[in-house]
């Protein structure tokens, strides 16, 4: 082995040492995906206040799969969100007179 790569591996080892061992050096695990667009409590107060799927889309500028998808994930994981009625509207009856 060359003195670069033994100078490198124990470099290496020092800093996993020094974490393991401070325990206030606390490294975060890096999350996968970009950040989102909206914050989760804001999404979480804008849902729950909405009367359907379209007002949460609109109001906070992401599309409406979006929202759906967003919604569902954080149903999974524990958050109370309400839920809204599946399906289209009915139409309205004309009255044949």
């Amino acid at each position: 082995m060359s003195d670069n790569k033994m100078v490198e591996e124990t470099e290496n080892n020092n800093t996993n040492t020094e974490t393991e061992n401070n325990p206030d050096l606390v490294v975060e695990p890096k999350r996968r995906g970009r950040p989102p667009k909206v914050e989760k409590e804001r999404f979480v107060e804008m849902w729950n206040s909405s009367a359907n799927l379209d007002e949460v889309s609109q109001a906070l500028g992401i599309s409406k799969m979006s929202a759906s998808v967003r919604a569902s994930n954080l149903r999974k994981a524990g958050t109370e969100l309400t839920q809204f009625r599946r399906g289209r509207k009915a139409k309205a009856k004309a009255d044949a007179t």
